[in-house]
């Protein structure tokens, strides 16, 4: 997430939106005391574009901060002040992209994560996340088990509502047209921000539509538990026949 004083603007990361992408092409309009919380470092089996990113006074920061952290933590005037800015996405198509990154992950952090416990064999934390990633080896064997086991925690609604189920930012991007929200953006902070780089891509080799993964009682799983975010911004559920 950023926390830009110069342009005074807030950008608030959902989860599988182009926030990434959309993050570190707004880092670079930011200046030098302005908030950049980490990104992960380029990963040539994820990201299409090469990148190198420099987070900086984010002490006290997370990259994926609900509504409510954030206020929290900057504060009633610089919240109301600044123009708060966040990406939306179609959840049947976001839920088909997360299934593909977190299988592309999985088997890295679990290598990872053992790494971890041997070097820290004391750590319970350790031994709890792969418990937590030796179940997901399940989760994740079909999209069916991913609908079905779906956590309930992977909506991204804390981003976008207040807890009442409010619309709190100013501006939702769309995912589904980037390029005029983006322009949109360069006409409010008057400076160009280039081309969008492409960050977390490649784990969806695939290309076909979203509703090609989907029976009818995955569809309506879906359709009750992003309720809220299907009525607020209006999405459906879009029937392709290639």
């Amino acid at each position: 997430m950023i926390v830009s004083h110069r342009h005074r603007f807030i950008f608030i990361k959902s989860a599988k939106t182009a926030s990434s992408s959309i993050e570190l092409m707004l880092s670079i309009i930011c200046g030098p005391d302005d908030v950049l919380t980490p990104l992960a470092p380029f990963d040539e089996r994820f990201d299409a574009d090469y990148y190198e990113y420099q987070p900086r006074n984010n002490e006290g920061f997370e990259n994926h901060m609900s509504v409510n952290e954030i206020k929290k933590k900057v504060g009633e005037r610089i919240w109301n002040q600044y123009l708060k800015i966040t990406v939306v996405r179609n959840p049947w198509d976001m839920v088909v992209s997360r299934y593909h990154w977190e299988k592309a992950r999985l088997w890295p952090s679990i290598k990872k994560n053992i790494t971890n416990i041997l070097r820290e064999p004391m750590s319970i934390v350790r031994y709890k996340r792969l418990q937590h990633r030796i179940k997901l080896i399940f989760v994740l064997s079909t999209f069916g088990n991913f609908i079905r086991y779906f956590d309930k925690n992977w909506t991204n609604s804390r981003f976008y509502f207040d807890e009442q189920g409010n619309p709190i930012c100013d501006v939702y991007l769309r995912f589904e047209n980037l390029s005029k929200g983006l322009n949109d953006l360069e006409c409010i902070f008057g400076v160009e921000l280039g081309g969008l780089p492409l960050l977390k891509i490649k784990p969806r080799k695939v290309k076909k539509h979203y509703s090609k993964y989907y029976n009818q009682q995955q569809k309506e799983r879906i359709e009750k538990l992003f309720k809220h975010e299907i009525e607020v911004f209006g999405y459906t559920f879009e029937e392709v026949n290639q």
